[in-house]
């Protein structure tokens, strides 16, 4: 009988890790919780090990110099208040990162004391790799510190950039591809387009790269290039910084968001720690019953 007992719950045990293990992963594009191919988990990991900063509140800002400030992936309009800090940063000798496909920077640059500005539609070219249109090379240009030691960056849908001083830039065969549809038509115009621009505001330095995606799980392997120029942008200065309160990486599905707001208030933790030692003792008491 206790040979059935021990059986059944260690059933149940696999069983029940194996819900949480699913109800804990998220499917969100970007998200530093999906272990999937479109996920950021492993740059997160990284990250961690690091022992990079992440940010929530740009007023924080104020308290950093010599920093890098990376935003990944960002989602809806900056607000007048991060925008005030980005500036801010800027100004103290910082370096302020931003990777966007989907135009959400568009309105910041338009307010900081900037040339740079994003193209509408997504690049195309006829050197790709792995017989997609999604998939272009970025080729350095210039001695940037940010492009040394790098060959070549696999971008997955990037947009075009304007102004600044540039980094990385499409072969010549490649076009705005605004339609999507991979083909050359209409009044898409081929020639080099810039992917990653540089531009010195007040003190600091504004980096521009029109693809989030080198930070995904599927990109950051591929080629030493994607690697190199990742581990460039996190030893530029001693101090990086992730801002997760302008980012689709922090976003999470409703069992995950459940963890983490335990973890974030200790007195949720109590209560859930209660409640399971007194559902044990529960059982337990039941059991010494029979």
């Amino acid at each position: 009988m206790r040979a059935r007992f021990l059986a059944a719950a260690a059933i149940l045990l696999i069983c029940l890790s194996a819900v949480v293990f699913h109800l804990s992963t998220t499917y969100d594009d970007y998200s530093r919780y999906n272990v999937q191919w479109n996920g950021t988990s492993a740059f997160f990991s990284h990250l961690e090990e690091q022992r990079a900063q992440t940010i929530t509140d740009p007023a924080d800002l104020i308290n950093y110099d010599d920093a890098l400030l990376l935003v990944i992936a960002p989602e809806g309009p900056p607000g007048p208040e991060r925008i005030r800090a980005y500036n801010n940063f800027l100004a103290r000798n910082n370096t302020l990162v931003l990777c966007d496909d989907a135009g959400e920077v568009a309105g910041l640059l338009a307010a900081l004391p900037t040339t740079v500005s994003i193209l509408p539609g997504t690049v195309s070219s006829v050197e790709r790799e792995y017989t997609t249109t999604a998939a272009v090379r970025g080729y350095p240009v210039g001695n940037h510190t940010l492009v040394e030691g790098v060959s070549t960056v696999l971008f997955n849908r990037p947009m075009a950039l304007e102004g600044g001083t540039p980094l990385l830039q499409t072969p010549l065969l490649s076009w705005i591809d605004e339609d999507r549809n991979g083909r050359i038509n209409g009044e898409e115009t081929v020639g080099r387009y810039q992917l990653g621009v540089t531009e010195e505001i007040g003190g600091g330095e504004l980096v521009v790269i029109g693809d989030p995606g080198i930070f995904l799980n599927s990109m950051t392997g591929l080629g030493e290039g994607n690697q190199q120029f990742i581990e460039n942008i996190l030893t530029l200065h001693p101090v990086v910084l992730v801002d997760e309160g302008w980012s689709r990486t922090t976003a999470a599905g409703p069992f995950t968001g459940a963890i983490l707001w335990v973890k974030e208030y200790p007195l949720s933790q109590i209560g859930v720690a209660a409640l399971f030692i007194g559902g044990a003792v529960y059982f337990f008491r039941k059991r010494i019953r029979r």
